[in-house]
């Protein structure tokens, strides 16, 4: 039977001529943008510093107030709502995860469960399936404090903590422009993962273009006031820059660009042998002999690669094993582009 495609959990956001000025400014941060953005997608914001990218984003949910226009979220005039319970409705993730360095790794994440009054029980399911979701294991990293996780596994952990009340709507800005470029990479695939299952409406800032590209259902390219300079799909932007402005942004190498949109899923993949935690060694390593497979691809409960093992391995164990703690198994998400797969690999 083919997939289904998982349902929609996001819900449109209707920016209407939405104005924010600043005491003592001559030129109004954002200027009367006027932005549609869909269910379930994922739109970047892109342009120059102080273009009025993240000042828009954070009008999203009012921890910028907007000196005129309208925001609608799901339909809902978010003027007419209470900002407390707003922001609790809407994830928010900034670079470097912004935990609370003195809290857990539970407690960080069960700050909004606990602020909308969830019991105990529910709150620790709920941590146990984020931390899963983001590839943490629960009962090693629950525990930890932020000091003793990299700068990767805190930005995880930050997104769990967005994820935390299951919001209809996360923003981010720059949620990973504080990690080297290889986790940055592996962040942007979890990020795509994540969003396949879950099909959220993420708004995300970002200063990287190739991010953008890669990440984004749209992009939104804004000039000096958050004039919208052309808001479209990655492909149709690389494809037709609508001016010089956008040309310029976009780079050098256009056309080689384009080539990265494509994406792994559209390549014919081969199909490994794949076990998954604590099945029988035996019978996974007849399958592996049946198929001429020389190694296996070992998944966890969720059915996600975390590490992998050679045939000649199985015949000396009863049961598949859980990977060692600095396993380190680089994994692509489907949704990744070639050019990601060919700087990993």
């Amino acid at each position: 039977m083919p997939e289904t495609e998982p349902a929609i959990s996001g819900v449109d956001i209707e920016l209407t001529d939405v104005v924010k000025r600043y005491p003592g400014q001559r030129k109004p941060a954002v200027e009367g943008l006027s932005l549609h953005i869909p269910a379930g997608e994922i739109v970047m914001f892109v342009g120059p510093s102080g273009c009025g990218k993240t000042t828009s984003l954070k009008m999203i949910n009012r921890l910028i107030e907007p000196t005129s226009g309208s925001i609608r979220i799901g339909g809902e005039d978010i003027g007419k709502q209470d900002d407390d319970d707003l922001r609790r409705r809407i994830g928010y993730v900034i670079q470097g995860g912004s935990l609370f360095p003195h809290m857990t790794v539970t407690q960080n994440i069960a700050l909004v469960p606990g602020l909308l009054g969830w019991d105990k029980a529910r709150t620790a399911e709920r941590v146990g399936e984020l931390l899963e979701l983001v590839g943490l294991d629960p009962d090693r990293y629950r525990n930890r404090y932020p000091r003793e996780l990299s700068g990767g596994q805190q930005q995880r952990v930050g997104v769990a903590r967005g994820l935390a009340a299951d919001p209809p709507v996360i923003l981010m800005d720059e949620p990973f422009g504080a990690v080297d470029p290889i986790t940055r990479q592996r962040l942007q695939d979890e990020l795509l993962s994540i969003q396949e299952e879950l099909r959220k409406t993420i708004v995300c800032v970002t200063h990287d273009f190739d991010e953008a590209v890669k990440l984004g259902d749209r992009i939104l390219i804004l000039t000096e006031g958050a004039n919208i300079a052309q808001y479209d799909t990655p492909e149709a932007i690389l494809a037709n820059p609508a001016d010089r402005f956008v040309a310029d942004f976009v780079g050098a190498g256009a056309a080689l660009k384009q080539l990265t949109l494509s994406r792994v899923s559209e390549i014919e993949l081969g199909q490994p042998t794949v076990a998954e935690i604590g099945d029988a060694a035996s019978d996974v390593l007849r399958a592996a002999n049946q198929a001429g497979d020389e190694s296996v691809v070992v998944l966890d409960r969720r059915r996600r690669p975390v590490d992998w093992m050679w045939t000649t391995d199985l015949s000396d164990i009863d049961r598949v094993p859980a990977p060692h703690e600095d396993t380190d198994l680089v994994t692509i998400d489907r949704r990744a582009t070639l050019k990601t797969r060919s700087t990993r690999c």
